[in-house]
């Protein structure tokens, strides 16, 4: 029963996307299309598996259609938009600093890019590839950066600055088969396309994409091991794999992510450890903390000690993700569903004033995106992390690229196009004059 519901959840709200252009791009779409491609094919194979714990399954379901149900509820609390990054921006500052986190960014993906295959892909990375990694993430924050201003106005180094990220993340994405980095590479542009220029990609089209995802990510493990023993596969190579069998076997014997939800759920409900919201904590100090810098001692103290008990069986397999929901429901029960409110809400701050033409609120949402998404399959972390980073790395870019109010009422403001499609879907909002050419 708890599947159907989950399921007739789901479609509502793919459904009610269809309604009009532009609600493909709103996070409870989105949450919708990642429950739909990625947890409910995994659910069939579960559901009949005798070797989990009574009743887990039910109730990690249950939750899972909780969790889903908030991101529509927060999405339709929030009625105001963000004002934080309500700013003006010089565009050739905007420009310059796409430019030099572009560069920092490929400096370290390319140093990335020459690690042994087997170091980074279809594995779990740790040391200097994680450093690598981590800087590397400028690279997205510069193309982001230089599709908003290539989609307001084409210039050469906004190009340049577009088509020099483009290759990088499309080698990453071909050569490691990440699917997120798939995913994000496509929302960036089509969301740039939408708040500058108001076109949306055809609705039939999403869909359309959607199912085909779907089949698609059962074959990711055997497109990775093709890369990481070929390098670039080849067209026969490619055609080896077996799309439908793979699919068909994830029917049949469910997926190891919500495999490990609902041991986990049904673990934390049984001992009644909750860590309420130490975990994220912990993360933040995990990631940010440099133990080089501060010392592993000083940075293990700066953790919270959180003692939760699980099954012995219970041994994720590597390179699975225990969802979102597993540290929501581990976090505080079944009142974790309110982070997912929480999420859906700050999300619908961002896009509101984004639609409304705050460049610096469309840049945050370009790259929330694919974080909010992961709060799904990955933790609910990923959105807080992303967050964090963003303000580490983006933030000191815009602060050099904002005008002083002296400079905008003495030079002047262009209005960002396409102004008017956007205030007519927000009535209330005000018009947007966010760039200075």
């Amino acid at each position: 029963m708890w599947t159907a519901i989950v399921s007739v959840i789901t479609i509502s709200m793919l459904s009610a996307a269809m309604t009009r252009p532009g609600k493909i791009y709103e996070f409870p779409f989105l949450a919708a299309a990642i429950t739909f491609a990625f947890i409910l094919p995994q659910l069939p194979g579960l559901a009949v598996d005798r070797f989990l714990p009574a009743g887990g399954y039910a109730k990690a379901i249950a939750f899972t259609g909780l969790c889903l149900a908030m991101c529509q509820i927060g999405w339709w609390a929030c009625r105001k938009p963000m004002r934080l990054l309500d700013w003006t921006f010089d565009e050739r500052r905007l420009l310059i600093a796409a430019g030099v986190l572009s560069l920092i960014g490929a400096s370290f993906y390319i140093q990335l890019s020459r690690l042994p295959r087997d170091v980074t892909v279809g594995t779990t990375i740790s040391g200097l590839p994680v450093v690598y990694l981590f800087f590397s993430r400028m690279l997205t924050y510069g193309l982001a950066l230089g599709l908003i201003c290539l989609a307001r106005r084409p210039s050469a180094l906004a190009w340049a600055i577009v088509l020099g990220g483009s290759l990088l993340y499309l080698d990453r994405i071909i050569i490691t088969g990440k699917r997120g980095e798939a995913m994000e590479f496509l929302m960036l542009i089509a969301l740039a396309l939408w708040f500058r220029r108001g076109w949306a990609a055809p609705r039939f089209l999403m869909l359309t994409g959607l199912v085909a995802g779907t089949l698609l990510l059962g074959s990711t493990h055997d497109y990775r091991e093709l890369t990481r023993s070929e390098g670039l596969p080849g067209v026969t190579s490619l055609a080896q794999i077996d799309i439908v069998e793979n699919f068909e076997q994830i029917l049949e014997k469910g997926g190891p992510e919500m495999h490990n939800a609902i041991l986990r759920i049904a673990a934390t409900d049984r001992s009644g450890d909750f860590d309420y919201g130490a975990f994220h904590w912990n993360t933040l100090v995990y990631t940010f903390v440099p133990a080089q810098v501060v010392g592993p001692v000083l940075k293990s103290a700066l953790m919270i000690d959180m003692d939760q008990r699980y099954d012995r069986e219970y041994d994720p397999q590597l390179g699975s993700t225990e969802t979102g929901m597993a540290d929501a429901f581990s976090s505080f029960w079944y009142f974790g569903a309110f982070k997912f409110f929480l999420i859906a809400f700050a999300m619908r701050a961002i896009y509101r004033a984004a639609i409304g033409g705050s460049t610096g609120a469309e840049i945050v949402y370009l790259l929330s995106v694919v974080p909010a998404m992961h709060t799904f399959s990955h933790f609910t972390q990923w959105i807080l992390s992303a967050w964090v980073q963003l303000a580490i790395f983006l933030l000191p870019a815009l602060l050099y690229a904002r005008q002083r109010w002296d400079e905008v009422l003495r030079d002047g403001v262009w209005p960002v196009g396409p102004s008017d499609h956007q205030t007519s879907m927000q009535s209330g909002l005000s018009p947007s004059v966010q760039i200075h050419r």
